[in-house]
């Protein structure tokens, strides 16, 4: 004799699967949102082989302070770290971040000093252009725009233990600078959120279309 299954028990077996995969779905996307950036340190961006990328303005502004994951080039760095990268005609670079805006036309004193450091104590000026120097692993490439009545700028102390402030912060660069671990903790709170978002409407998805099934199977039966 061929068994039957009760339409409720199939009901009740689907809706448990498709529970089953909303769940799974979300723990999924929450996992995913945990894996971010680099460690927020520039200790811990250098102890896994990546390099630290400093970026301080004339006004003391920091532009950037990150990690870089590719940095086959000074440029590639740069651009690895979220930085805009701007070139004059003559194919040297005038503007990082948009700054200065606009890239000047004419050599007036002011200019992009471009630095290579393992301590970010000492700094070293780099004999490359940034599309030839090629950064050491656990290396900082650091760069400042020297203000109009100084003839070049040396890069402030970076402390590589110290989580750094957000890049747009106008700290000067003299201080332990940037956090990105506490953006890396703002997004990823921002992604958990996201996530349950996600999870919560998958869940009420289900029961939307368990409440559907049910009233289908219902109607079939009378």
């Amino acid at each position: 004799m061929q068994s039957t299954v009760h339409p409720l028990r199939r009901l009740s077996a689907l809706f448990s699967a498709l529970l089953l995969c909303a769940a799974m779905i979300a723990t999924g996307a929450s996992s995913a949102s945990a894996v971010g950036r680099p460690s927020g340190t520039p200790q811990d961006c250098l102890s896994a082989g990546n390099v630290w990328v400093y970026v301080t303005y004339s006004d003391g502004s920091v532009l950037a302070s990150t990690c870089a994951t590719e940095f086959g080039t000074g440029e590639a760095a740069l651009k690895s770290a979220g930085v805009d990268v701007a070139k004059d005609a003559k194919g040297m670079i005038c503007a990082l971040d948009k700054q200065p805006n606009p890239c000047p036309t004419t050599f007036n004193g002011q200019y992009w000093n471009y630095y290579t450091s393992t301590d970010g104590k000492t700094f070293s000026y780099s004999q490359k252009a940034a599309d030839q120097s090629k950064p050491a692993k656990g290396s900082i490439e650091a760069w400042c725009y020297n203000k109009a009545s100084e003839k070049s700028c040396t890069p402030g102390t970076l402390s590589l233990t110290t989580d750094v402030p957000d890049a747009d912060s106008s700290a000067s660069p003299s201080a332990a600078v940037g956090s990105t671990a506490a953006s890396d903790s703002g997004s990823s709170g921002s992604s958990t959120g996201s996530s349950t978002a996600w999870g919560i409407g998958i869940v009420a998805a289900v029961i939307v279309i368990g409440a559907v099934v049910y009233i289908v199977i219902r109607r079939r039966r009378n």
